[in-house]
């Protein structure tokens, strides 16, 4: 064994389930943003949509540069 060492199939293989992971977030945080919107809760509404698009491009920029990585 490589002693900790990752190949290099094994590193694609991480940086493709994570980029899956990263945009499965960005799908539920804006679901969030969605059914937060609709429901009318004690929620800013301008805060909720900036802080909810912030996080969902950080999610999805953070998911193309791990996809980017597994094609390496």
């Amino acid at each position: 064994m490589n002693k900790g060492k990752l190949t290099k199939k094994e590193k694609q293989e991480l940086y493709a389930h994570t980029s899956k992971f990263f945009v499965d977030i960005a799908k539920l945080v804006f679901a969030g943003v969605i059914l937060a919107g609709i429901l009318k809760e004690d929620v800013d509404t301008l805060w909720l949509l900036t802080c909810g698009t912030l996080v969902v491009i950080l999610s999805l920029v953070m998911a193309y540069n791990t996809f980017k990585l597994s094609k390496k």
